[in-house]
């Protein structure tokens, strides 16, 4: 009968051990969710990803149960996920931007919420940045300014354009120079003795001797 009772003693001991061994261990886990925040109403949800038109960033969102924050953390490749996005406030309706990025690549993420990390069943979630619009070059005009062309005939070389009493080569360059729009008036001959112009001395070239023949002749 003593037997009896020591076999019933000895096994309500060893259920008592037990109960308190699957407690301790529930609440363990239960202390670690509490700890790191995550619990399955926070599991992130409708998980979406939205480069905008430039390709410069992307908005990620994810919708849990309760409130929670949230940290994106991504990458260009999924075993370098080194770059993070934090939330700042506790919501159900999460939304990050992600910035700067690079136009046309890809990019990988994955969600972590206290000490759990949420990804695409075991694999990043992922998308790729848009191409953004190329500028357009407009070419560059320049205007160079244009001189006006003066024929020969509008500037002769028997006119003595700079009045100087010789008629040369520099008189031909003066009315280049001075009357760009191709209106240049002939001088009349001059009035009184030695008018020039006039190859006086009937070599051939008008030039400072027909003056001076001119002058000695009308002495």
């Amino acid at each position: 009968m003593i037997k009896n009772k020591v076999s019933i003693k000895t096994v309500i001991i060893i259920v008592i051990l037990l109960l308190v061994g699957v407690l301790g261990v529930l609440g363990i886990n239960t202390a670690k969710t509490y700890l790191s925040g995550a619990s399955s109403d926070m599991t992130p949800k409708n998980v979406l990803a939205k480069p905008d038109e430039e390709g410069k960033s992307a908005v990620i969102s994810w919708n849990s149960d309760k409130e929670s924050m949230g940290i994106v953390e991504y990458g260009t490749t999924p075993a370098s996920l080194l770059l993070r996005a934090p939330e700042s406030d506790q919501t159900i309706n999460h939304s990050l931007t992600l910035s700067p990025l690079k136009a046309n690549t890809n990019y990988y993420f994955r969600i972590r919420v206290g000490e759990e990390v949420f990804d695409n069943n075991g694999i990043p979630y992922s998308f790729k940045t848009k191409a953004g619009v190329v500028p357009t070059l407009v070419p560059t005009v320049v205007l160079v300014p244009t001189m006006p062309v003066v024929s020969g005939s509008e500037c002769n070389r028997t006119s003595d354009y700079n009045k100087d009493g010789i008629t040369n080569s520099l008189d031909y360059m003066y009315c280049l120079k001075n009357k760009p729009s191709g209106t240049v008036a002939v001088p009349s001959p001059e009035t009184g003795k030695c008018p020039g112009g006039v190859d006086y001395n009937k070599d051939g070239v008008i030039n400072s001797l027909d003056k001076l023949k001119c002058l000695q002749d009308n002495k």
